[in-house]
């Protein structure tokens, strides 16, 4: 399981989202290719920041094989890159 909060969220009032086992396995390959371009690498299991530029970025990786599954997550992405947000990923 992956938790995505905002790194600003010191309220636990600014959108979340949790994505599943199943969730982090569809958008693996995402998290490679951007780790390939970045050196980003987002951790299932450990923790990770994922700014804005990156963010954008994300987004147009999972767009290119985008599974319904996964809408939610490419959603909040857009929304926290607009709101120029840095999100706090943390897997277990």
């Amino acid at each position: 399981m992956l938790d995505i909060s905002y790194l600003s969220d010191v309220l636990s009032d600014k959108p979340y989202l949790q994505l599943s086992d199943a969730e982090v396995k569809r958008v693996q390959g995402a998290f490679i290719e951007l780790r390939e371009k970045t050196g980003l690498y987002i951790d299932p299991y450990g923790r990770s920041r994922i700014y804005p530029r990156q963010q954008k970025m994300l987004i147009a990786l999972l767009l290119q094989d985008i599974d319904r599954d996964v809408f939610a997550f490419v959603d909040f992405l857009k929304v926290s890159s607009d709101a120029d947000e840095v999100l706090l990923a943390d897997g277990d």
